[in-house]
């Protein structure tokens, strides 16, 4: 039962701003931008999702794409040292949703990734707030 409502107070506290932040970008300015920024922003906030990476590298999804960033993830992470700097993880969690966005910008080079890195920043300052208000949701 506490494992549910840790997974509802995750997503109250990480989908809902985003999602309207989201459909803001979306209608304000470009729909392709609006999915750069959840993309930026939805790979980290579901990398720490509660009972992700059990389901990420069950056998079900062993040769899946999902299982598969996952575990490049999970190596990326492997790479940071114990005790890194206060930038090399934030780094770290970047890594996987650029790589996606430039795969998605070779089919228009017009596309701007920055709206991924705006996503993972957003990301970034929930992180602060799970740990200056103690959610401990991370």
């Amino acid at each position: 039962m506490e494992h549910k409502k840790k997974l509802q107070k995750y997503y109250l506290y990480g989908l809902i701003p985003v999602l309207i932040l989201w459909v803001l970008i979306s209608i304000i300015i470009n729909q392709v931008y609006g999915i750069f920024f959840l993309l930026g922003y939805t790979w980290p906030y579901m990398y720490y999702t509660p009972g992700f990476s059990e389901k990420a590298t069950s056998r079900t999804y062993r040769y899946s794409l999902l299982g598969n960033l996952f575990k490049f993830q999970s190596y990326i992470f492997g790479l940071v040292s114990e005790n890194p700097p206060f930038w090399m993880m934030p780094l770290a969690r970047l890594v996987v949703p650029f790589f996606m966005t430039g795969l998605l910008s070779i089919i228009n080079p017009n596309w701007s990734p920055l709206w991924t890195i705006l996503g993972w920043s957003v990301f970034e300052g929930f992180v602060i707030c799970d740990k200056k208000f103690k959610w401990d949701l991370l």
